[in-house]
């Protein structure tokens, strides 16, 4: 029996379940488990979706958003499921919720993840986690319900870039299907890719932050860049996502490695808001390239990971010095 067999007969024998994904969900991680959730319930199982911290604004979209919670009645739970997360500290404060589970089942797609359940389903040459677990859909004869393939087309948008990493032929006969339930793709595209006032004004300070050399293209956002925005148009969470930001450095013309490094600190109004559990006072890397290079083994040096085109890891320091080792790191592994 492979790992795939194991989950479903899991996903069959058990009651109970809790998922739940990493620190500052994204669209793959909220659409995976929103989409198993939601094939669960309608097996008539009990779950709880429970996530460390709240998602961003631009998913308030996305059906069944309310499902997520921070805590729930971890001693009837049976079963752990974990999405589109290299390690279990990546749970933060709700990890001791599943790791205490007699079953935890890990989904995922990162060539960083740690294989830390007992039940390890990885498929690395998948864009998205949303992708593998359209294979898990697929073993049920429950049909998806057009709720459930917008959630798992969100999850392969937003994880591929708007399928510009990480797709195969597979990837957009799968897309193909999750289409045909009638879902509209400019829609949901501008849901969340429209780029708020507040991030276009952060943009203008980033601009001015732009170094490029070998290849590399890098820029900061800095807690003086955030307070001037705040103090100018009050606080907005908006502006804390980078993803933005970094494929803006990635689309610039000859370059191969784009990095953005941010400052990490919390909100006046909000603590959980620009930094999470013990991300305070670091800096968040965030890698991206377009061909050739792998922004995981860079970001690995730092004890982060992520993808082979993109990456991230949190590291303590100065801007100026971390961008100074990061960058080294880069150049070293481009001559490579």
């Amino acid at each position: 029996m492979d790992e795939k067999e194991k989950i479903i007969a899991v996903l069959k024998k058990y009651h109970y379940f809790l998922i739940g994904s990493h620190i500052n969900p994204d669209g793959d991680s909220l659409g995976s488990e929103l989409a198993l959730a939601s094939l669960l319930k309608r097996m008539g199982k009990k779950v709880a979706v429970v996530n460390p911290n709240s998602a961003p604004s631009i998913y308030n979209f996305l059906p069944y958003k309310d499902w997520i919670t921070s805590s729930c009645e971890k001693d009837a739970a049976e079963v752990g499921i974990v999405l589109d997360c290299s390690e279990y500290e990546r749970l933060e404060k709700v990890k001791n919720l599943f790791f205490s589970l007699p079953i935890v089942i890990n989904i995922d797609h990162h060539i960083s993840n740690k294989k830390f359940g007992r039940i390890n389903f990885l498929n690395t040459s998948a864009g998205s986690t949303g992708e593998i677990l359209y294979q898990i859909f697929k073993s049920f004869p429950e049909q998806l319900t057009k709720e459930e393939a917008l959630l798992l087309y969100v999850a392969i948008l937003t994880d591929t870039n708007c399928f510009r990493f990480g797709t195969t032929a597979s990837t957009h006969k799968i897309v193909s299907e999750l289409l045909s339930y009638g879902l509209n793709p400019r829609e949901i595209q501008e849901k969340i890719y429209s780029i708020p006032f507040l991030a276009v004004k952060l943009l203008e300070l980033i601009f001015a932050t732009i170094q490029i050399n070998k290849k590399i293209a890098w820029g900061e956002i800095t807690k003086e860049m955030l307070n001037k925005i705040n103090s100018t148009f009050g606080e907005s969470e908006d502006i804390a996502q980078t993803d933005i930001f970094i494929n803006y450095l990635c689309s610039i013309k000859d370059i191969e490695v784009a990095a953005l490094f941010k400052e990490l600190d919390s909100s006046p109004i909000d603590p959980t808001r620009y930094a999470s559990q013990g991300e305070a006072g670091k800096i968040k890397v965030s890698l991206r390239s377009k061909n050739f290079i792998n922004v995981n083994k860079i970001a690995q040096a730092f004890n982060g990971g992520g993808h082979f085109r993109a990456s991230g890891c949190l590291v303590s320091g100065d801007i100026k010095e971390v961008e100074k080792k990061v960058i080294a790191e880069i150049e070293k592994e481009m001559e490579s």
